[in-house]
């Protein structure tokens, strides 16, 4: 089945129905209120990447006097960047993210 969208048209929704294990049981817990809540084992493992991007955001590991000094280099047009030294990050990074590294 295909469903095209035209902007400004918003798609049916299709109806969604609950399903209790035990049909008693799902209209009482409705008519009081309450709910079931069963014990998971599930569980998340944060990765290095995800705690660098973290650290990243909160601003921890920034050398402000290097950024300041970086700052001033451009505003004066004397900033000169190691063209060599860019393009073996760049190629450092890339092989992170394909898995080659």
């Amino acid at each position: 089945m295909t469903t095209t969208i035209k902007p400004g048209i918003q798609a049916p929704q299709p109806q969604v129905q609950l399903r209790t294990q035990n049909q008693a049981a799902g209209s009482a817990a409705s008519t009081q209120g309450a709910s079931t809540v069963r014990p998971s084992d599930d569980s998340v493992k944060i990765t290095d990447s995800a705690k660098a991007l973290d650290a990243a955001s909160r601003g921890d590991g920034i050398d402000s006097k290097r950024v300041d000094e970086i700052r001033s280099k451009l505003a004066d047009g004397t900033y000169k960047p190691d063209s060599q030294a860019i393009a073996s990050k760049f190629l450092a990074m890339e092989g992170q993210i394909g898995g080659k590294a």
